[in-house]
């Protein structure tokens, strides 16, 4: 294991016996010639992974797809069939509602507990205690028997601990999915303050978006295997389109065929006569997926006023987003989906032609121009990406044809400190003013 590395995992593995009846695992155990009576899962099948310090890796996958019994693998509560894998440095782990806390002792002997498990003295955890029980909220429940708490002083009491002690790697398993909305948005403060001191932390999640937002690096596990790792946006949209589609060729890492671009070489060159003026953006080297059914070619992004290209936008400017793409095939129903995503790849806003009632027509194995307009809203200041993508809508399900992850990236300015602030909604304009203080 380098310096660099906090978590190291090779060829990890974890087999399950499954028994129709409990009675059969006995008659597997004394059967003379050893007959076997269950059936082997594999939670985890062969899993390799690398993981830096400071990154905060986002785990996504169905229900059953390996994603917490790798991370009770990690924290040390199961053991794997095969394979190993190496921590450097201290872990905590929440890995479920109240995980980690015994029932029948006060919060305070809890806590106490675990420091003692992470190797604390006392008295270093009695330095800790007051800021612990500060952010757990539990009020005059600290001296109270844990079974007492409700479902909400659970999850805040566990993931105090587990926040506050310190840890060089925190593991946390949907728990946060637990709260009110006020607790939810305090413990992602508490673990952006962890992330931006270079800790390491392993978020696994069915909020999409926050994964997106939140982690540097996504790993989609699907019945015990990576489908894909990488780039929080181009990951969660691959698993999207496979959860809105269920299309098998999406947990395949297979790009749009050969065969495609072999068409698109003497196609692009009839081109179309208005397209010629259009000064393009090749997208060949933009991450993209898709089923190969049809393939943007190029993009470009224009003010609609000046009709000329732009790549710095200000609020209130209308600009013109040119799509150039081929179909190799008829669709049901054909559309086009344009996405601002922000820096940390937080969907900003969509253009989505199903919502706006438009009606895309295309020529087979001929390029399609179209130009999506609209006014550009008012956000911070700061650099932007637009993604673009070729849909179809066939027996209420949705596809992606095709679809460019960063297609273009726009540096949006506005003129004003206000725009500044670091936040994507911006207030233009407020009064602020003191007032003399009133004498009752």
């Amino acid at each position: 294991m380098t310096k660099e590395s906090a978590i190291i995992i090779e060829s990890l593995s974890k087999t399950y016996k499954l028994y129709h009846r409990h009675r059969d695992r006995i008659k597997e155990l004394v059967h003379p010639f050893r007959k076997c009576y269950h059936r082997d899962y594999h939670a985890l099948n062969n899993i390799s992974l690398n993981v830096e310090k400071g990154e905060v890796i986002g785990i996504i996958g169905q229900n059953g797809s390996g994603k917490s019994t790798l991370l009770k693998i990690l924290a040390s509560v199961v053991t794997p069939t095969s394979g190993k894998f190496y921590c450097n440095g201290r872990i905590t782990a929440l890995l479920e509602l109240g995980g980690g806390l015994n029932k029948d002792i006060s919060g305070v002997d809890n806590i106490y507990f675990l420091g003692g498990i992470q190797g604390y003295r006392k008295k270093e955890m009695e330095q800790k205690l007051q800021e612990i029980l500060d952010f757990a909220d539990v009020g005059v429940y600290a001296d109270q028997p844990v079974n007492s708490y409700s479902s909400g002083m659970y999850v805040r009491l566990a993931f105090s601990m587990a926040i506050n002690i310190n840890p060089d790697i925190l593991i946390i398993d949907e728990a946060l999915a637990v709260g009110d909305v006020r607790f939810q948005q305090k413990c992602f403060r508490k673990i952006r303050e962890f992330k931006d001191a270079g800790k390491t932390i392993l978020f696994c999640s069915h909020n999409l978006g926050a994964v997106r937002d939140f982690c540097t690096r996504a790993l989609w596990l699907h019945e015990g295997r990576i489908v894909e790792e990488g780039n929080p946006i181009f990951v969660t949209d691959r698993y999207n389109a496979f959860m809105t589609t269920n299309n098998p060729s999406l947990l395949n890492k297979t790009p749009i065929a050969d065969k495609n671009k072999t068409t698109l070489a003497a196609d692009q060159e009839s081109g179309i006569t208005n397209s010629r003026l259009i000064n393009w953006d090749n997208v060949d080297q933009q991450d993209s997926f898709g089923t190969g059914a049809a393939k943007i070619l190029s993009v470009a992004l224009y003010d609609a006023s000046t009709q000329h290209k732009v790549s710095r936008l200000t609020g209130g400017d209308l600009v013109r987003v040119y799509i150039r793409f081929i179909a190799f095939k008829e669709f049901e129903k054909p559309g086009i989906l344009v996405t601002l995503n922000g820096s940390s790849g937080l969907k900003v806003f969509n253009v989505n032609s199903y919502f706006f009632g438009y009606k895309l027509s295309l020529e087979i194995n001929k390029p399609t121009v179209i130009a999506v307009d609209f006014k550009f809203p008012v956000i911070g200041n700061g650099r932007y990406t637009l993604s673009i993508g070729i849909l179809n809508v066939a027996k209420d399900s949705l596809s992606e044809l095709h679809w460019i992850h960063d297609a273009i990236v726009v540096e949006v300015f506005n003129p004003g400190n206000q725009y500044n602030q670091g936040t994507l909604l911006v207030i233009e304009k407020a009064t602020i003013e003191t007032l003399p203080e009133i004498e009752n």
